[in-house]
Order: structure tokens, then C-alpha cells, then sequence
């Protein structure tokens, strides 16, 4: 039996269904790592320096500001839904962004990651990002077994027809 850990703020709510329990610590160490990488990349190790030259930092604008506003949108639509609208018990949410993907907070994650990759153009940051995926999709694959253990095969039909990290583009 998967167990699904709440936070002591949504204990009351029996419409969560529950998250892996070390996954918010598990996601600010990377952030750490993340900035520590990519800042010791940028400034002091100068690793990635020859590759950064060769794409001056305006280009670079133009992928990181719309990516950011991508991750914003769909990190903030999630978690409206989530923890701001209370249901009257736990259900598969098949609206909004849900209705594109599984985990759309995750994917706001992982897209502020590649923008910063993308901005600082660091070969430390891109490893780090690597493994970021990674996490995030093992926090996915524990998060899921709690689902369908709770919702049953009403879940197993949504991971059929909804993709878990990267979004339907289209009806």
C-alpha cells in the first residue's frame, strides 16, 4: 500500500489524495543545486564559457521569456485548482490544465529549469536539469500509484488519454 503524505495545512482535506513526502525538500535542494551550478558555471568555473559566446543573450531572451510565461501559466493554474478549490471528496480532475496533462505543476517546474538553461546556457545547470526530470518524473510515478490506488480505474482511463509531464498541444 502507497502512502500519501499531506501537510499538516491539508490534513483536513480528504479531496488530496496525498504526495510523496520528501518530494517539496527533494525540490528545493535541486533549486540550490540548480543556482549554485549554474552561478559557479557562470562566474567561476567559466566552463561553458566558449558556448555561451556563441549565442549573444537578447536570443536567448526571446526562448527564456515565453518559457517562463508557459511555466507560470500552468504552475498557477494547477495550484489554483488544487488548493484553492475544495471538492467534496477526492475525484480525477479532468479540467483546465488537467485536461492537457497529468502533472501540470511539475511541468511548471521543469520549464522554469530549461528556461534558465536556455538563459545561462551553463553545461553544470543542463546536468542538473537532467536530473531534475528525473526527479520529477519519479515523484510522478509515486504520485500515480496513489491515485490509482484511491480512484481506481477511473485514473487508469485519464493516464490513458491524458499525457503525465508533457502537455496535449490541440484538442
Amino acid at each position: 500500500m502507497v502512502q500519501g503524505h499531506k501537510r499538516r495545512s491539508h490534513e483536513h482535506r480528504n479531496d488530496l489524495a496525498g504526495e510523496y513526502k520528501w518530494g517539496d525538500i527533494g525540490q528545493i535542494i535541486f533549486l540550490i543545486v540548480f543556482i549554485i551550478g549554474m552561478v559557479s558555471d557562470l562566474f567561476l568555473l567559466k566552463i561553458s564559457d566558449s558556448w555561451q559566446s556563441s549565442f549573444a543573450w537578447y536570443f536567448r531572451l526571446v526562448f527564456f521569456i515565453p518559457l517562463l510565461f508557459v511555466a507560470a501559466y500552468f504552475a498557477q493554474k494547477a495550484h489554483k485548482i488544487i488548493f484553492q478549490e475544495e471538492r467534496k471528496g477526492l475525484m480525477v480532475i479532468k479540467t483546465s490544465v488537467y485536461a492537457r496533462i497529468r502533472h501540470p505543476m511539475y511541468f511548471g517546474s521543469i520549464v522554469t529549469y530549461l528556461a534558465f538553461v536556455i538563459l545561462s546556457l551553463s553545461v553544470i545547470s543542463l546536468v542538473i536539469f537532467v536530473l531534475v526530470v528525473i526527479f520529477h518524473y519519479c515523484i510522478c510515478r509515486y504520485e500515480e500509484k496513489i491515485l490509482i490506488e484511491k480512484l481506481g480505474d477511473e485514473y487508469k482511463i485519464y493516464m490513458k488519454n491524458v499525457p503525465m509531464l508533457f502537455p496535449k498541444i490541440g484538442k
